[in-house]
């Protein structure tokens, strides 16, 4: 299970090569926001974002390792991950919502070695800690709210164990 708030800022090594390209900048989510498509990518201040899609990850850990057998196109150039991108909205501080109520407001997200959502990291309040919604507790999701089918939520140390 890999935060996707721990992306932000990995650098991305080409595997054959092993030369570091530039580091994440942005994540881009499929349409129904389960899956992640695409990383973002980008070395300077004026050089713009290239992807890296999901599929040519081998592996991620202290770094994101991937494939050297093809460039990374320019964000621009990649009409499918740009459209994604330009219609995503933003997940973290999304409120959850259960019967009614609110139970708190996303502050991660976590994925599986594929790319699959497997769940929420849910702020409850200033002092509480955080709790897990998993993706099965989940009635829907959208850009204004997630729906939780229970407010009874499971305490995140016991998910990162």
């Amino acid at each position: 299970m890999q935060s996707v708030n721990g992306l932000f800022g990995k650098e991305v090594v080409v595997r054959d090569t092993g030369e570091k390209q530039a580091t994440v900048k942005n994540i881009v989510f499929g349409k129904d926001a389960k899956t992640i498509v695409a990383l973002l990518i980008g070395g300077g201040l004026f050089d713009g974002s290239r992807v890296v899609r999901w599929k040519s990850i081998v592996s991620l850990k202290d770094v994101v390792v991937v494939h050297g057998d093809a460039p990374f196109e320019k964000l621009k150039d990649e009409p499918e991950v740009e459209n994604l991108h330009r219609h995503a909205h933003r997940i973290t501080g999304t409120e959850v919502i259960h019967d009614g109520e609110k139970i708190g407001a996303v502050a991660d997200v976590f994925i599986d070695d594929a790319g699959f959502v497997v769940g929420y990291e849910v702020k409850e309040g200033m002092l509480s800690s955080n709790k897990f919604l998993p993706v099965e507790d989940l009635e829907s999701s959208g850009k204004d709210a997630i729906v939780a089918r229970t407010s009874d939520l499971r305490s995140m140390r016991d998910v990162k164990k």
